[in-house]
This record gives structure tokens, sequence and C-alpha cells, in this order.
């Protein structure tokens, strides 16, 4: 088998990922490894992706399936744990792996399947396309041989979905009728051409739901479409033919289609894959990836003998493609459930059965569900931890599904499963769906099939519902117990976490609604609950969600679910739609300490006089909308103690919830990118080092980092601006948090000479937090290379906590703060001998024994005066060799109607603009986070005077709407008036210049640094006589990105 050649952004994030799962779970001290009665050795089995023969050993490691079958020899009566270690490298499978019973742990230990240390294997059921060929030079099309007997949905490009070849159809182009379609309009006469018609699909995009439909035929000016997936599609709500919002309409997958970069086609008769690559891709390089499989891990044994104690640790699932669309359509009817089948239907569907009929009800207790890649079903005790779920062309990881959505044929039945610190990304469905639909999810005939006590935490997940953009990122359906907590989304097209299924109609009683529709013909009217009960949502972080469909929202419900809370979430920019949003049914629901930012509603209940939506609790929740249809009191509701932020100013219960809201730094590693330039990274002991936007985590087992008293340690992790300091630099962070592995374990800023150069580069100076024993400044007073001395705040000062180091000539000196503005010195300032003139600076962090530990960081900020540093989200500023660099991942700086947000991060000069002053910078670079991402000049009364300073003016290039001049015109500490021009050169590298002359300010922009542009004049409101000047960035939408500026001046 040939390794995957992986791109290297890829290829590098994973590698460190895993190897800090590694760290975290090499000790039993590490707060992820699974517990294990004392003294129990584990016995371990090796495999390689070459791996051959039966020993599965170190020295001669064996096979997937060979381990497997080495397992079941083992785990009869297990005495310790087994553990099955993948080496490094691609394990592409040809059939789906399958756990049962037989491949579980006994006796309370478990069987782990995990990444060797520094390993990042790869399990794929793809294929990998090589040796391209150019096919249209024309068209700059190429072509690989990739075999027959095979189809496939999905195409990955060095690990990013491409494009299946499309085009866009005008629906008035188009006449629905009950077998297809019929055109008049030439611009489609094309279609009658084609000369595989019968490979196409229609696809439709709704307001909810989210459609395929394969065609039969294509000739004279008709689509004639496949049945019985046409009538499937074209009948109940949202439908192909009659959308409740008339999203884009596409067909697709034909060669004569494939006309933009990106995109893709396979000739399955051929074998035959041809495709358009992007600007910049080389196809004698690229690693083309092309799914064969339809699921990978298949997890369950049944009822009485279920799949148990199985942890999947550090690997990678990908490589999927879900085919039944192809053949059966894709009847979307929300978040995944899907029709299939044929069904009765009115002779005037078309007209009559748009917005649902009775008939349409009797399909609505028989939808099928989306099969996952990774499948749990009939297990208890499974646990998937520090995974990345990639490239995959359904759902990522479904637990408790129906029976129709898993390959054993068995469904639902798990019971305490576990997913924490996995990634969930460029996925073609949702990131995570448990539970079912049909009766025995909600009903269940044997006991045993309920699903329950169920944990999701910590995870990542963005970039995912690529094809079947009706899902969520979380989907929980009928689950007893479950807990969601501290996972961050984002970049969803739809809802961003969805509880709850059934529109109320399986809830005791039934619905008035569905009495009135007709769907209690169908299935009987419940006097029972269902299985959906006392499930938590709390602590996560969703943001940048509802792109692309509409009728959702942050945290969207169905049906009753008593016991249920939804706390301390935080949720932002939703294109205007809901933040709760209750919809039919919702019952039970207690929503208490929510932040709801740039929402439209901040709750929403659909609440009609028939339906039994209600009885719904919402308490101290803060919401910059004042906006909601639920009133305290009526329907049963309780509605108190909303507080609308209006102004931006969030008082501190609602920033505590907006700090704590998302991965906790423990988890970090398991979640973040490498380190990115201009950073670098450096580790004298094994280490793992992260970088997500401006948040950096550290994770080692170093011993410690001392050299007094006959102890020579300087064994750490580190990430650091390489020359970084000089006479009147200065190195802050904020340690967000940090291991309690030791009470010396140390975590914080540095300044070294070299901090490559452990146990010899002198000019070394430490201020370290500690778990026991305060804020400590540390440094090397004999030029030996280790810290010899040492003063220390009480032991109560703790992490949360900032740090500073400030450089004076060959002086250092140490400072401590709280909130990061008031900062208390540590101690005097001292001399460091052989200091050069010239040294590195950054974070450090020392774990202080064998025992591994981590430690989180924000806001590290390395400047030298004049400049400071300031940021109002988390966010790195640093200064290196005349090159200013900001990371963050930054809203926007923009009020307008109910939007007010002021985030930023910023290197500037105290007071140094006057009311006649001269400011200029060149934009080297500009991550295109947004077309509104910003990066340039901001003058200000007070830089750290977020959303409440005024005399405010900036002038940013953005990525996608040229140099906008953009202004404070109301004194409300808000940008609120812009003006911008746009053209090729009006984008970085691009050289800003604002000139101030009083009140007013005019702001340029030019390619060279000669020649300026106008772009317009603002008028300062509550300017003071000096101001604040400096470079900003707000990545705009909350990606982190990075902006880099040199050669800054004010004059």
């Amino acid at each position: 088998m040939r390794p995957t050649r992986l791109r290297p952004a890829l290829r590098d994030r994973l590698r460190p990922c895993l190897a800090a799962l590694a760290l975290l779970t090499a000790s039993a001290g590490a707060v992820l490894a699974q517990a294990m009665p004392a003294f129990a050795a584990t016995t371990t089995l090796y495999v390689a992706p070459n791996g051959t023969g039966t020993a599965c050993s170190a020295g001669q490691p064996c096979s997937l399936t060979q381990a497997k079958t080495n397992v079941r020899a083992i785990n009869n009566s297990m005495t310790s744990d087994i553990t099955v270690e993948l080496a490094d490298g691609t394990y592409r499978l040809s059939a789906p792996l399958t756990f049962t019973s037989a491949d579980s742990g006994t006796g309370g230990y478990t069987v782990t399947w995990k990444a060797a240390l520094g390993a990042h294997p790869v399990i794929t059921g793809a294929q990998q396309a090589t040796g391209w060929t150019l096919h249209d030079s024309a068209k700059n099309i190429w072509q690989a041989s990739v075999g027959t007997g095979f189809d496939t949905r999905q195409l990955y490009v060095n690990g990013m979905q491409a494009t299946r070849a499309r085009a866009s159809l005008n629906r008035s182009d188009l006449t629905a009728t009950t077998s297809g379609y019929t055109f008049t309009s030439s611009a489609l006469s094309y279609l009658n051409s084609l000369a595989n018609p019968g490979r196409t699909e229609i696809h439709g995009i709704g307001s909810f739901t989210d459609r395929y439909a394969p065609v039969s035929g294509i000739s004279n000016g008709t689509i004639t479409m496949s049945q019985p997936s046409w009538d499937d599609n074209t009948f109940g709500y949202d439908t192909l033919t009659s959308p409740f919002r008339a999203g884009p309409l596409y067909i697709e997958n034909a060669y004569e289609l494939l006309d933009t970069a990106g995109e893709w086609y396979l000739d399955t008769g051929t074998g035959t894959l041809y495709y358009k690559p992007l600007p910049g891709q080389d196809m004698s390089t690229a690693d083309v990836e092309v799914p064969e499989l339809q699921s990978l891990l298949d997890v369950g044994g049944s009822y009485g003998s279920p799949a148990t104690h199985i942890t999947f640790s550090g690997l990678q699932f990908s490589g999927t493609s879900w085919l039944r669309p192809g053949t059966d359509g894709y009847a979307s009817q929300q978040t995944g459930a899907y029709l299939r089948g044929t069904w009765d239907r009115p002779s005037d569907a078309l007209t009559s059965c748009q917005s649902g009929c009775p008939l349409f009800e009797a399909t609505r207790p028989h939808w099928d569900q989306m099969p996952a890649a990774v499948q749990v079903s009939a297990a208890d005790h499974i646990t998937f931890t520090g995974n990345r779920f990639t490239q995959l062309g359904q759902v990522g990881l479904g637990i408790g599904n129906d029976a129709n959505a898993h390959a054993t044929g068995v469904g639902l039945g798990a019971d305490t499963v576990t997913a924490t610190g996995n990634v969930f990304t460029q996925d073609a469905g949702g990131g995570i769906v448990v539970g079912g639909l049909q009766a025995d999810a909600h009903h269940p005939s044997d006991s045993r099939m309920t699903n329950q006590n169920i944990t999701v935490s910590n995870n990542l997940i963005h970039d995912v519902a690529l094809d079947y953009r009706d899902m969520s990122s979380i989907l929980l359906t009928y689950v007893n117990g479950a807990t969601v907590s501290h996972n961050e989304v984002y970049n969803l097209p739809y809802s961003g976490m969805t509880i709850g299924y059934g529109w109320g109609t399986n809830d005791p009683g039934g619905s008035q609604d569905y009495v009135n529709r007709g769907l209690y013909n169908y299935q009987p009217v419940y006097t029972t609950a269902t299985t959906a009960a006392n499930n938590h949502v709390t602590d996560n972080y969703i943001h940048d969600i509802m792109q692309q469909m509409n009728d959702g929202g942050c945290m969207y419900t169905l049906s009753a679910s008593p016991g249920s809370t939804f706390e301390r979430n935080y949720c932002h920019t939703n294109n205007n739609y809901m933040g709760f949003y209750h919809d039919e049914g919702s019952r039970n629901f207690t929503d208490t300490n929510n932040v709801f930012r740039d929402t439209g509603r901040w709750a929403n209940q659909n609440g009609s006089s028939t339906n039994n939506t209600g009885a719904l609790t919402l308490t101290d929740n803060w919401t910059s909308n004042n906006s909601t249809n639920i009133t305290n009191g009526s329907r049963g509701n309780v509605v108190s103690g909303t507080v609308v932020v209006a102004d931006g100013n969030w008082p501190s219960g609602a920033r505590t919830v907006m700090d704590n809201a998302g991965i906790q730094p423990l988890y970090r590693p398991l979640t973040t990118d490498p380190v990115t330039a201009p950073y670098s990274a450096y580790s004298s002991t094994p280490a793992f080092t992260g970088q997500s936007g401006g948040r950096f985590t550290i994770t080692d087992a170093g011993a410690d980092i001392w050299g007094a008293g006959g102890q020579h340690d300087d064994a750490y992790g580190t990430v650091y601006l390489p020359g970084a300091a000089v006479d009147g630099t200065s190195v802050t962070t904020r340690v967000d948090n940090v291991d309690s592995s030791n009470g010396w374990a140390k975590a914080g800023v540095v300044l070294r000479n070299s901090l490559t150069g452990s146990g010899s580069s002198p000019g070394y100076a430490v201020a370290v937090a500690t778990p026991g024993h305060g804020v400590c400044f540390q440094w090397d007073s004999t030029a030996d290379g280790y810290l010899d001395q040492m003063t220390c705040t009480a032991s109560t000062v703790k992490a949360p906590v900032w740090v500073r180091l400030t450089r004076t000539a060959t002086q250092v000196s140490a400072f401590y703060s709280t909130d990061g503005a008031t900062f208390t010195q540590i101690g005097s300032a001292v001399t460091l001998p052989s200091m050069a003139a010239t040294q590195d600076a950054g974070l450090i962090h020392t774990a202080h024994g064998t025992t591994v530990g981590s430690a989180a960081f924000s806001n590290l900020r390395i400047v030298t005066t004049p400049f400071k540093a300031y940021s109002s989200v988390p966010a790195a500023v640093g200064q290196t060799q005349g090159v200013t660099s900001l990371t963050n991942a930054g809203i926007d700086t923009w009020a307008a109607g109910t939007t007010r947000d002021d985030d930023y991060s910023s290197a500037y000069q105290p007071g140094a603009a006057g009311t006649s002053s001269t400011v200029i910078v060149h934009v080297d670079s500009q991550d295109k986070t947004n077309d509104w991402g910003k990066a340039g000049l901001m003058l200000r009364n007070d830089i750290t005077g977020t959303a409440s300073s005024t005399g405010y003016v900036v002038l940013a290039a953005t990525p996608g709407k040229g140099v906008s001049l953009q202004w404070d015109s109301d004194s409300d500490g808000y940008l609120d008036t812009n003006t911008t021009k746009t053209g090729s050169a009006a984008i970085a590298p691009v050289w800003l210049r604002l000139v101030r002359s009083g009140t007013s300010v005019t702001g340029s922009y030019s390619a060279n640094g000669t020649t300026w542009t106008t772009v317009g004049t603002a008028t300062l409101t509550g300017a003071n006589s000096s101001e604040d000047a400096g470079v900003f960035f707000t990545a705009h939408g909350g990606s982190p990105g990075t902006a880099n500026f040199s050669q800054f001046s004010v004059n």
C-alpha cells in the first residue's frame, strides 16, 4: 500500500495534533489517560500500513485486520488493557472494519486503538489518483486512470473537497411535470447533447432541505427524472419544485459541465477521472483522494451482546462516499432525514402537496437516516478522543442511529459513548449525529435500544455539511442524558446545534397540528414520553453559521425534552437568523446564561394555536438584539432577567460566558494548528506546540527549567519570535491555564539569547505562573545557561493571569496582572550577564516531572518602545526585524443596526498623532479570512478603549472590498460610516496613508508609496488634540487570520 501524499499544510497539521494526543495519554497522570487498576500492565500490539505476519510486535508489525484477529485471541478474560498501536502512514481499506462484542474489552478493561507517539495514521476508504496527464490543454483539464467497478460522489484534492462538474439552472427556464422538467429557453439547449445524461442529477437548495434527484434521460427539451426519487422529492414541504426559499438549482455530474477550476468528473465506464485544477495546483504533486467505501468503522454488536469498552485515539478517518443519492436520490426532510421508496401521492401533488398533505404524512414515520462514516450502535463504553474526521462523503460520526443507517443492520442502543477532542472538517454531511428517527428510537420496543449517557465535548467542527447543507454540526434526536459541552462550531450552512426531532408528533397526546394534517391515520398517538430527556448543552462557542440556508438558528429544538438545558453558550454572526429557535412542539427546555451577539431574534418559538410549543424557561440571558416572540406567562413560558446590550459593553457575567465558551485549554492541543509564521517552535524535550489564531498551547513532560543547588534541568517547549527582543522590548501573555501536573509546573514568557540553545544560551529570564507557588521571576545570574535565581508572588496568584518581561538595556523586569491592564512588579530589575543585543522572545512551558502537562496562552504581545500592544479579542501581536504581525479571529469593527462590533488587535504609539500628522504603513500581506477582513491604520483617542473611545477612524485594506476609510460619525465608540475605493492596486500588498488636519482625516492608498489615490475624507467627532496611532487587524468572521505590516511612520 502506498502512503498518502498529504499536502504540506495538512500533513504538518496532523503530525503535531496526533503527537499531542500521544503525549497527553502517555502517563496515568494525564487527564485524558484511561484509568486502570493499580499495577496493571498493558498488552500492546503493533500495526503498520505495510504490516505482515501474525506477530504484531514492535519489530514485526502486522496489518489492521491481523491485529483484530490477535485481539480476539486474548481479550476473553482480560486482566489489563490491550493497546493496538498504529504506526505512521496511510491504511487503505478494501472493506470497512467491523467491531463487535468479539472485539471488546472485558473485565472492565479497554481495547484501545491509537496512534503511536508522533504518528499520524490515516484510515481511509479512498484510493490515491496518480499518473495525471493533460487531457485538454485549451481548458486545462487533466485526467488519471482510477479503474472501474466503483463510483464516488466526492473527490478531495490536497485535503479539500472539490466540486462535481455542474451548471447553474434558472428556475424560470424550467417547467415541472409529473415526470421531470421541460425547458424552452435556448440557453439550456446544450443539455440535449450531453453524452451521458443518465449520470446527471438535479440538485436544489431550499429553505431547510438540500435535495438531489437523479436524471433518467434528456432529449428534445425534456428532462426525464428517475423514479421514485422524482416523486419523493416533489411532494411534502420545501420541495425540489416549490422550495420555501428558491435557492440555487444545478445540474451536476457530466463531463460537458467541467468548465470551472476546482471541478471534476468521473467516467465510470472507462475509469477515467477528469479534473480542472485550481490556480497554483501542480498535478504532479497534488494529493488526489478518490473515495470508494461507504463507511470505515462499524462498531456494534447486538442488544444482548454489545460492543463494549473500545477506544479510538489519535487517528484520522477519511475517504468515504455515500452512494444512495445517486440511485434513490436524496429527498431531504431536514438534518439528514430523507424519504425513499414508492409512496401513494395525490395525482395533483405538484400543486396540492407542496406544503404538506395527508398522503405525505404517511411517509413521516418511515424516513430513513443518512449513515455515518464511523458508526456506533448496540454498544457501550465506546470512546473517540483526539481523532480527525475529514474528507468524508457523509456524516462523520453516527451514534445510536436507526438500523437503516448502520451497516450491521442493528441500530440504536448506544450507551456511554464519548467523543472528546476531535476535529470534524471537510465532510459532506454533518459532524456528529446522535439518535434515530423511527419508532424504536423514541418509543423503543426493547429498553436496550435506548440511546443514553452520551458525551460530546471539546470538539472542533467547522466547514462540514458541504454537500448536504440541511445538516448541523451536532444533532441529538431521541437521547436521554446527553452532555454537549465546550465544543466550537463555525462555517456552517445551517443551524449551529440541533436538539430533538419529530415536531412534537411523538410526545404524549400527540400534536393537534398533525391530527389536522392526517399523520395519526398512519401511526399511533403515543401516551408516554419519548426517550428525549435530561440533555444538557453547555459552554459551546457557535459562530458564523446559517451561511446558506434559512429557517434555523444558533440552537434549534424540536419536541419535548424534560429536564434539558442550554447554559452558558455563546453564539454570534448567524446572518440575522434566530438565537434560540424552539420549533414545533419544543417544550420543557431551560435556557440560562447564554450570550447572543450579532444575531437576529434572540429567542423564537414556533407556537401556533394547535401545537404544543411552550413551557420554556429563559432566564438571565444576554443579547445584542431585543427581539423575541417568547413572553413571560404566555403558553406556560417563563422569561426573566434578559439583559439587552445595545452598546457592545457586555457585563462581566456575559464576558465570563464568552471567554469560557468553546474548547477548554486542556483540550486545545488536540484541536489546534501547528505554529505558523512569524512564530517558531522549539522543544528541548518531547513536546507539542499548537496555535489557533491568537491562542497557543504547549504540551510536554519536561523535568524542569532550573539550575541551582546542583540541579541542571532545561527541559521545555517554547513558541517564540526569533530576534525580537532588543532594548525596550516587552513580552506579555495571558496564561489561560497550566496543568497541575506538579506544583512547580511553569508557564509564561521568556527572553533568551537563543531559545534553541537549551542548557547553554545565557541572557535567560522567565516570568511564569505555577499551580502551587504563585507567579515567579527566574533568571540566569551566572550566564551558564541555567536559571538559578528567583522571586515569587504569593501562592494564591494563579492562572488565569497575565505575565510580562520588559528589557531595558541589559536589565530585565518582571510583572503580573489579574486583568491585563494594571501590572504589579515582581521583585526588582536584574542584570543579565552576557545578554545579547538581540534576543529571542516568546512563551515557555515545562511540566516539571515525568507526568505530561499542558499550558494554554492567549494575547501574546511582543513589542518594542515606542510601540504598545492591545487586543480586544484573543490575539497575537509580534514585532521583529521591522515587521509587525497581528493575528486574531475578530468578528469585525463596525456598527450597523443591532450589530455592534469592535474586535481588533493593534500595535500602536500612544498620543503620536497630533492635529497635523501623517501616518503611513505598508500592508505586506493579509490572509483572506473574509472579503471584509481589515488590515491597516487606526487613529483613536485611546486604542485600548474598545467600544467606547471616540475620535475613531481607520483606513483598511480588505481581501475583497478594496481600501475602505471608516469612521465613527456619532461619537459612540463604533465605526459606522465608510467610503471605499476598489481597483487592482487596492489590495495587499499596498501602502496606506492617513493625513490628519484638525478634525479632518484623509485616507489614501498607493502601489508604490509615491503616487497616491484618495479614498475619502472623514470628520472626526470627539477627537483629542493628540491621538493614539497604529496598525490594526480584524479577521472579520471568526476564523483566524494574520496581517503583516512594515515601514510604519508618524510625522
